[in-house]
């Protein structure tokens, strides 16, 4: 059987053999250093990258997270010292010690073919930082950063170790191929390997390696036939067993813990000896920045040599790779749609993997012992050592001499584990709720553009923006225009930053602001018109602004366009960041519906904002929203379909309807239909939260609640509020929209609720072209002198009214006042207010 398979695996490689050449693909990740930093180099930003592959893709856990390797992972690339890049010469080449293993992992354990074209799903810059987080590689030369990151004295600086005559190793060089977890920075690379390895696993015979021509082509006749009579002279008195397991090599330790401790011994230990204490295993790291972390830096102790052959992050990725090797097999037995993205998802997280809750990061300390004794660490370590040697080494080293320093490796190893499982150590804790929202965030002049980027990068984490529904979106605070349009995941929000070429803003505009909200607002809800939507996440305005105050006149602006977007869009929640919110509480005085939030902040520092956001907003209850549709026009019906979503058994979905849609409606339904994978328990109420009515659905199984009569009286109606729970799960969820097997989906549908009359022709395309319009006309008779300064009356509105049918123009009236509010704030007018002061109604009564 093996000796089939390795020949197998010679047919296979003469297609597919690793090139330590930079592949075509990839080429422009490294011409001109590469795309400029980006997306943070974190869990969640990983993930969302790969689930987007996967999804793509189509292919089952054991191709795909093979092809993802062997398409962009390629470990030990460095740039070559005193050679300049030219049209004709790219001065990079997996040419580092990683190298080597990783070509023997997948030339000889774990062959496989590229099936994924990451071009067709992945911008370039995101193609570049997935790759980049898979390869394990270290930039060592010096940067000219040194005196910042990791200062260092004149007399230490001396003593430097050079490869050159003209370049020096940095005192703390780059480690690639890390991210950011909440358990510690892990080489995703390492675990990937791991599983991929788990669904293919093989046991392989050194001396089949040592007899294929792929192995013998690179190593010296002579040392090849000393190892050769070596290994056959140790088979010759061991008298093996059948199954061989004496003298073969694991390929799940290949990809994990024996194969980085095997590079500790052929690049290491050969120069120092079988001497324990002078084994370098470990290192210390340190992240650029906590909140957008982009290099990990390796801090040397003594800087005079280059000893990272076995860091933290892969120590810890070799040890959760061992782990979820034992496991995956038979997860994937049980549920053959389960994703890569998922398992990985799940072991990094507080409530574990679905199919056993104990696996999980938090309780590595615990599973280490189950899956990793000192004598199989030895011995995998020992095989792999010999034959990684014989690729490194020019002279060689005889069997019992490797064994010798093997052992001394698997001694400080075993030394070392206990304080770094330690050190990364965070107990689990019970999940909380993420709020799903369409977060819109503007800022003051308090920030620059990096400490933007900080905030963002740490809330597009918090509201888990890769995983789930909600987004991100970033406003000018000062112009009002859009520097990040609505971004569902942190690389392409990061994107759109650096395309973004103007100045960050010097002061905040509230009107400017929320006249951007307004247009946006209603071209949001064209657009749920358009998809037929019933339900969907509520749009939250963070308003980041620590020392700016608003003027009297820009007060009362906001206070006019405030009204306006009260009276005519219903689910808009505002959060104010501010160390005296005093003025910010007095611009909605009229529309009390509890959506708003005033956050006060001790300091301007993103920290202490942080705090305050994650307390008061993110800790919140904001409920997604259920709309009523469009009215009917023209003898056109707008019907709407079914809302889908999902909940995990320890969290829970919230949903509020707006008075708006209940006021004067005879009778409403709203309906929760369970999709099969769980029992979930809805629950209603209004007013109080203690007079929740609830109900158990079970599988396949739908409830309604009904709501006659829902307002009463025309001074109280308060809104229907909604939750939904998991309270058992199959682990079934298949779905692509799944983000965990064990998430249980369900469908929300509705009638009776009250229609918005929003736009007759709300469902044409690109109703834009007419706000634009508009916009172009008032501008033209303020040119032509018809108009002049902000003086533009309602006579102008009557003028361009040809636009609608008349029972539409309410609808206009929105588009005027965005454009006329725009235009009056951008002069400074005094008179702003007057002129905003439109025949706008309530909510109760303005299409009666």
């Amino acid at each position: 059987m093996k000796i089939l398979y390795l020949l197998f695996a010679s047919i296979h490689i003469c297609v597919s053999e690793l090139l330590s050449s930079i592949p075509t693909h990839l080429l422009e990740c490294y011409r001109g250093g590469g795309p400029a930093p980006g997306a943070p180099k974190r869990l969640d930003v990983f993930l969302n990258l790969v689930r987007r592959l996967e999804l793509e893709s189509r292919l089952d856990l054991r191709l795909f997270s093979t092809s993802l390797l062997r398409s962009l992972r390629l470990d030990g690339i460095e740039r070559a010292a005193n050679v300049f890049e030219s049209e004709f010469l790219l001065p990079y080449r997996a040419s580092a010690f990683q190298f080597h293993k990783y070509k023997m992992l997948m030339d000889l354990f774990l062959p496989s073919q590229d099936l994924i074209v990451a071009d067709e799903t992945l911008s370039l810059e995101e193609k570049c930082l997935l790759h980049k987080v898979l390869s394990s590689s270290v930039r060592p030369w010096e940067r000219g950063d040194e005196n910042i990151v990791c200062p260092l004295s004149a007399e230490r600086r001396q003593h430097m170790a050079s490869t050159s005559a003209s370049r020096l190793y940095s005192r703390c060089p780059i480690e690639d191929g890390v991210i950011q977890s909440p358990w510690g920075a892990i080489a995703p690379g390492t675990v990937v390997a791991a599983i991929a390895a788990s669904l293919e696993t093989q046991q392989v015979f050194v001396t089949d390696i040592l007899q294929t021509n792929l192995f013998q082509e690179e190593i010296p006749t002579t040392i090849l036939d000393m190892a050769l009579r070596e290994w056959d002279s140790k088979l010759e008195r061991l008298e093996l067993n059948e199954n061989g397991t004496d003298s073969d090599i694991s390929n799940v330790w290949v990809a994990t813990l024996a194969g980085d401790l095997a590079e500790v011994v052929v690049n290491l230990g050969v120069r120092v000896g079988a001497a324990p204490q002078r084994m370098t295993i470990g290192s210390i790291n340190k992240w650029n920045d906590t909140l957008l972390p982009r290099d990990y830096y390796l801090l040397m102790p003594n800087a005079t040599s280059a000893d990272w052959h076995m860091t933290d992050a892969e120590i810890l990725a070799g040890i959760d790779g061992l782990i979820l090797a034992q496991h995956v097999p038979s997860w994937v037995a049980q549920r053959r749609t389960l994703r890569l993205s998922q398992i990985v998802e799940m072991y990094y997280s507080n409530e574990g993997v679905s199919f056993d809750p104990n696996v999980r990061a938090c309780n590595r300390h615990v599973l280490f012992s189950e899956v990793v004794t000192r004598e199989v660490l030895f011995r995998e370590t020992s095989r792999l050592a010999h034959v990684l040697a014989l690729r490194q080494v020019t002279v060689y080293i005889p069997l019992e001499e490797m064994n010798r320093i093997s052992d001394a490796a698997v001694s400080a190893f075993m030394d070392y584990v206990p304080s770094v499982l330690k050190q990364y150590h965070v107990d689990c804790v019970a999940s909380r709720n993420i709020p799903t929202m369409d977060l819109i965030v503007a800022t003051d002049s308090s920030w620059d553009g990096y400490r933007v980027q900080q905030f963002l990068s740490w809330i597009g984490g918090s509201l888990e923006i890769n995983m789930q529904k909600s987004s991100v979106a970033l406003l000018h605070g000062n112009t009002g225009e859009w520097i990040v349009p609505r971004a569902h995941n942190l690389t392409a929000l990061f994107t759109a930053i650096a395309n973004y070429t103007d100045g960050w803003p010097n002061r905040l505009n509230l009107p400017n602001v929320v006249s951007s909200i307004l247009q946006r607002t209603r071209n949001a809800t064209l657009q749920d018109i358009s998809e037929m939507r019933s339900a969907g996440p509520t749009t939250v305005v963070l308003v980041v602004t620590p020392t700016d105050r608003l003027s009297a006149e820009e007060l009362e602006t906001t206070r006019s366009l405030m009204r306006t977007l009260r009276s005519s869009f219903f689910d808009v929640f505002f959060a104010y960041a501010a160390q005296d919110a005093s003025d910010l509480k007095n611009i909605n005085n009229e529309y009390m519906d509890y959506s708003e939030l005033f956050l006060t902040v001790s300091s301007t520092s993103v920290g202490d904002v942080a705090s305050a956001v994650d307390t008061h907003l993110l800790k919140n209850v904001i409920p997604s929203r259920i709309v009523g549709s469009q009215c009917a026009f023209n003898g056109t019906e707008y019907a709407q379909v079914p809302y889908e979503d999902f909940v995990l058994p320890s969290r829970e979905q919230s949903y509020r309807i707006h008075p708006f849609y209940l006021w004067q409606q005879a009778s409403i339904q709203v309906q929760f239909r369970n999709d099969g994978q769980g029992r979930i328990l809805v629950c209603m109420w209004r007013g109080a939260e203690t007079s929740r009515s609830c109900r158990a659905v079970a599988e396949r199984e739908a409830f309604s609640f009904n709501l006659t009569q829902p307002c009463p009286s025309p001074d109280f109606c308060p809104p229907a509020n909604f939750i939904v729970t998991a309270s058992s799960t199959q682990n079934l969820c298949a779905h692509v929209e799944c983000r965990f097997p064990h998430q249980v989906g369900y469908y929300l549908q509705h009638s009776g609720l009250r229609c918005l009359p929003l736009l007759g022709s709300a469902v044409r395309p690109a109703p834009i072209w007419k706000v634009l319009w508009l916009s172009i006309l008032i501008s033209r008779l303020r040119r032509d002198g018809q108009v002049t300064g902000i003086r533009v009356r309602w006579r102008l509105f009557k003028r361009i009214a040809f636009f609608e049918r008349a029972h539409t123009r309410v609808s206009l009236v929105v588009v005027y006042v965005v454009t006329i509010a725009s235009s009056c704030v951008h002069e400074h007018a005094s008179n702003c207010s007057r002129v905003l002061e439109l025949p706008v109604c309530e909510w109760r009564s303005c299409y009666d």
